[in-house]
């Protein structure tokens, strides 16, 4: 008997026609303009070295068209208005054009641009290399239906191609995307002196030996050196968010005939800087510029705020900033006797420091070191309760005969050399005080705390 083959041939005959059904399907997905077909990624502008690049330019092809030049190895905007250029947006326009890659290849030889949205390209990026007499132009189009891809070509080639679609917003900028929005180039490392003037008051403050930074008005006081460095921090930090107007007719407008607040940075050389901030703007931010300056920015309210909380923000509350690893002695003057401390410092296996102190006056004798040490860290753990900023006599406080005075030596260390210090506190109607090197006010402290304090160090 005979194999019924006619079984077979329906089989392949619905096979194909299921085959021919997606082929009609799928063809009616296709663009008009043609689906790129995936092929190995290639560089769109080969051999370009991004150190060689000195001129840049974007048109879009609804807004301003921008140009930037290098100019003495800095980058500069020069359309639709000069003005210095925001390093890290021109890194990154660099590095988006050397690295651009080709996904697919669109049409070698299209006939109809406007199928790419390349007859009106929504946005232009050109560049010039060093010694290069013409600039090379990519245009970009349209996305591609149904994919994260964008069509694109080069000037000088009629070949279009994609590009991912995230590598779009690299080049669609503003003007103010690429201008360097720093209000003041300062580095806070070069400010010598700080000067403020406000509603809360006016303050000074200079920075000395060791990076010690001391208020010097309206009282000279120890500074907090990490809430002045918090404030720079800020001034530094300072970027415009918006241009309110350049050149500015009338700072009246601004409130900036009369700043609210002026902040002065001392630099080397007698140099300065000062900033104004004037009035609120909208969104609750201020409007602010560099004295003398025609550009007036608007700036975010941060800084305000900072300011707003005065010199008492600035003020060192804790009795003494010292490390317990960089004093290797101390004397204690205590119940009418002096005591003087000495640390000595050893290797272990590991190449670790050990610590050991011994008393060596008036009597020599080996102390536990983490009973020393805890009383060193008692120390920073006083904070000041009421800066009483114009003093009576000693007296009044105690301090005439202090119940405790410390004199630390300290370590040469990579902040600072080797010196010494010191912080004396006395008691006066069971109200605790305290007074330490260069510092006018006298400081009330918490009782509780300098009773924990006298007794550590008592027990030595």
């Amino acid at each position: 008997m005979k194999t019924p083959f006619w079984k077979t041939y329906a089989a392949i005959a619905v096979l194909a026609g299921l085959g021919a059904y997606a082929y009609f399907v799928e063809s009616k997905h296709a663009p008009a303009s043609g689906t790129p077909e995936p092929k190995a990624r290639e560089k769109v502008f080969k051999d370009i070295e991004r150190e060689k690049i000195e001129e840049l330019t974007i048109a879009p092809e609804k807004g301003e068209a921008m140009r930037l030049v290098k100019q003495g190895g800095a980058w500069a905007l020069t359309l639709p208005q000069a003005a210095p250029a925001a390093t890290s947006e021109v890194d990154s326009l660099l590095g988006s054009l050397v690295s651009l890659e080709a996904s697919a290849t669109a049409n070698e030889n299209p006939t109809n641009l406007a199928d790419y949205g390349l007859a009106t390209p929504r946005l232009t990026v050109g560049f010039r290399v060093a010694g290069a007499s013409q600039a090379q132009s990519l245009a970009l189009g349209s996305d591609v239906p149904g994919r994260d891809q964008t069509f694109a070509k080069l000037t000088t080639s009629p070949r279009v191609f994609t590009i991912a679609s995230y590598l779009r917003g690299t080049f669609e900028k503003k003007p103010f995307d690429l201008r360097d929005r720093d209000l003041l180039h300062v580095q806070r490392g070069a400010v010598k002196s700080l000067e403020v003037v406000g509603p809360e008051g006016s303050y000074a403050a200079a920075k000395g030996e060791h990076d010690a930074w001391t208020l010097t008005q309206p009282l000279a006081t120890a500074a907090d050196r990490w809430g002045v460095d918090r404030l720079l921090g800020s001034i530094e930090s300072l970027r415009m968010d918006a241009i309110a107007a350049d050149p500015a007719k009338n700072l009246k407008v601004f409130g900036l005939d009369r700043p609210q607040r002026v902040v002065t940075l001392g630099l080397a050389e007698g140099k300065r800087q000062v900033l104004e901030i004037g009035s609120a703007a909208p969104e609750g931010k201020l409007y602010a510029r560099e004295a003398g300056s025609t550009l007036v920015a608007i700036i975010p309210s941060h800084l305000g705020d900072d300011l707003k909380k005065g010199m008492a923000e600035l003020r060192a509350k804790r009795l003494l900033e010292v490390s317990v690893y960089d004093v290797e002695g101390f004397d204690l003057d205590v119940a009418g006797a002096t005591r003087t401390y000495a640390r000595s410092t050893s290797k272990d296996k590991g190449g670790i420091d050990v610590y050991k102190w011994k008393r060596t006056v008036p009597s020599a004798q080996d102390l536990d070191t983490n009973r020393v040490q805890d009383a060193l860290f008692k120390i920073g753990g006083v904070e000041a309760v009421e800066f009483l900023d114009r003093p009576q006599p000693p007296a009044a406080y105690g301090l005439d005969q202090p119940a405790l005075r410390i004199t630390l030596r300290l370590a040469k260390s990579n902040a600072a050399p080797a010196g010494s210090t010191w912080v004396e506190m006395g008691q006066k109607a069971g109200v605790s005080y305290a007074r330490r090197p260069n510092d006018a006010a006298v400081l009330r402290i918490d009782s509780a705390k300098a009773d924990e304090l006298l007794k550590a160090f008592a027990g030595l």
